[in-house]
C-alpha cells in the first residue's frame, strides 16, 4: 500500500518537476544549489519524504544543468584560485566549495534565506511542511511555489510606488520582490530614488560588517542594536542568529563568514546590468584608499516588472567572462578588496570609505526601473 502511494505521488509530481526545469528563474547572479546531508536528514523527518526526494533530484540534478554558480565563481576567484580572466567558472571545484562552504552559504543567503513557515496558517502549496525550515534545498517544491506566488502578488501591486512586501511577510518574498531588494543592489520598487537605495545598502553593509568583524552581538535582538532604520526592517524578536541561521545549526559558530558572504553578494550583484547600470570605468582612484574606482552607478533596477528570462541572461558565465575581461575593477576585484579589508580587521569607518566610492550614484534623485529587462505583456509580442 505504501509503495503504491509513493509511486502515485511520484507520478503526480513528475510533470511539475519538468515544468520547473523549463521555467526556473531567479533574481540575482545564479548560484549553484547544493543539497547538504543536513537537508537530506531533515526531509526524512518531515511529512513529505517522497516529495522531497523528487525535489532534491530537481535541485541537485536539474538546476545545475541550467544555472551556473556565478556567485561562487566570483567569490572563489576573489579568494585567489588562479584562474585566468574570463575563466572564473574554473574556480568552482568540489574541494574549493568544501573549503569555503560557510562563506559560500553566506553568498547564497540573500537568494535563499532560511525561514519558518506559518504553522497556524501554512501555505496551501503541495510540498510545504510547516515543521521543516524552508529553503530551496530542504523543501524545493514548496520554495518554488512560494517564489512563484511572490512574483504573481508583486505584479498585482506593481502600480504602487512602495515595496510589495515588508515585515511580517516571508523572507523569500521580501528579499526577491519586497523591501529587502537592496540586498541585491536593486531598488525595492519602480520609482525608488538611487539615494534611498544606496542608503539602505549602506545601512545593511554596516550591519553585516559589524557581524563579520565580531563587533555586533549575534544574540541580541536587532531592534536593540541602536539603528532605527535597521529596526524598521526587523522590528520583532529576531537576532542575527535567527536571521542568518534559522534551523541551520551547522553555520551558527561561523556567522562572521556568513555575514561577509552576504555582503559580497550585494557587491557582486551591483555589477550585473540587470541589477545596476554602471558607467564606464575611468581608471580613477577611490580617494586616498589606493583602490581603483569602478564605473559610477547611473541607475538601480527594480525586479518587479522585469522578465526573469531577460534578467537571467545578464547573470551567466558568459556575461561574467565578458565583464572580467573588459572591465577593471571588476566584481572579482572589488570582492577581493572587501575580503582583504575584512581579513585585515579594518573598522567600518575605514571600510565605509571604500563602500561610498564603489556605490556612489551619479544622481541620487534618479529613479529605479526595470530597464531593458522589462517583461513584455502577454498578447503584445
Amino acid at each position: 500500500m505504501q509503495q503504491s502511494k509513493a509511486r502515485a505521488r511520484f507520478r503526480s509530481h513528475a510533470i511539475l518537476l519538468a515544468a520547473l526545469v523549463a521555467a526556473s528563474g531567479a533574481a540575482a547572479f545564479q548560484v549553484l544549489p547544493k543539497v547538504s546531508d543536513v537537508d537530506r536528514k531533515i526531509s526524512t523527518l518531515g511529512r513529505n519524504p517522497v516529495l522531497d526526494y523528487l525535489g532534491h533530484w530537481f535541485v541537485g540534478s536539474a538546476i545545475p544543468i541550467m544555472k551556473s554558480p556565478v556567485h561562487e565563481s566570483i567569490t572563489l576567484a576573489a579568494i585567489g584560485c588562479g584562474a585566468g580572466l574570463g575563466a572564473e567558472d574554473e574556480c568552482v571545484t568540489i574541494d574549493a566549495v568544501k573549503e569555503h562552504r560557510i562563506l559560500l552559504y553566506g553568498v547564497r543567503w540573500p537568494d535563499d534565506p532560511p525561514f519558518l513557515l506559518n504553522t497556524k496558517s501554512p501555505p496551501r502549496i503541495k510540498g510545504c511542511d510547516a515543521s521543516v525550515t524552508l529553503r530551496s534545498t530542504s523543501q524545493p517544491l514548496c520554495w518554488w511555489g512560494l517564489f512563484s506566488d511572490a512574483g504573481v502578488q508583486a505584479e498585482k501591486k506593481s502600480h504602487i510606488k512602495a515595496p510589495a512586501f515588508g515585515p511580517g511577510d516571508y523572507m523569500l518574498y521580501r528579499s526577491h520582490y519586497g523591501d529587502l531588494q537592496f540586498m541585491h543592489a536593486m531598488g525595492t520598487y519602480d520609482g525608488e530614488t538611487a539615494g534611498d537605495t544606496v542608503d539602505r545598502m549602506k545601512m545593511w553593509a554596516e550591519f553585516l560588517w559589524g557581524v563579520a568583524s565580531g563587533i555586533t552581538p549575534t544574540g541580541s535582538f536587532i531592534r536593540d542594536l541602536g539603528n532605527s532604520q535597521l529596526t524598521s526592517y526587523f522590528p520583532g524578536d529576531i537576532t542575527a542568529t535567527n536571521l542568518f541561521a534559522t534551523g541551520i545549526i551547522e553555520v551558527r559558530k561561523d556567522l562572521d563568514k556568513v555575514a561577509m558572504g552576504a555582503l559580497l553578494h550585494m557587491v557582486q550583484d551591483s555589477f550585473s546590468n540587470a541589477h545596476t547600470e554602471r558607467g564606464v570605468d575611468t581608471g580613477a582612484s577611490c580617494g586616498t584608499t589606493g583602490f581603483a574606482k569602478p564605473g559610477q552607478i547611473q541607475r538601480f533596477r527594480s525586479y518587479t516588472k522585469q522578465s526573469s528570462t531577460s534578467h537571467d541572461e545578464a547573470d551567466t558565465p558568459n556575461a561574467l567572462g565578458l565583464h572580467t575581461t573588459q572591465i577593471s575593477p571588476s566584481a572579482v576585484d572589488v570582492s577581493r578588496t572587501f575580503l582583504a579589508m575584512w581579513k585585515d580587521k579594518k573598522s567600518w569607518a575605514e571600510a565605509s570609505v571604500f563602500f561610498d566610492c564603489v556605490f556612489e550614484p551619479r544622481d541620487r534623485t534618479i529613479e529605479a526601473d526595470a530597464g531593458p529587462y522589462v517583461a513584455i505583456p502577454k498578447g503584445s509580442e
